[in-house]
């Protein structure tokens, strides 16, 4: 499992070569903080100070959990 940052994308690639698109980043937001578990990986996508955005994505599906 590879995390790809890019000016443009967050991006997860997967291990058969899937890719999940995490975000875009526009004018050099947001900033981005990983935490990866055993069972999932966890976003969270900091645009200012008083908005935050957590994602979280399953570990073999590469699918958002809500």
């Amino acid at each position: 499992m590879k995390y790809k940052g890019k000016s443009g994308a967050v991006t997860l690639i997967g291990d058969k070569g899937q890719s999940v698109k995490v975000c875009e980043i526009k004018n050099g937001k947001p900033q981005v903080k990983r935490l990866e578990t055993s069972d999932y990986y966890e976003f969270t996508l900091i645009y200012s100070f008083f908005r935050r955005v957590k994602k979280k994505f399953d570990k073999k599906t590469l699918r958002e959990i809500e």
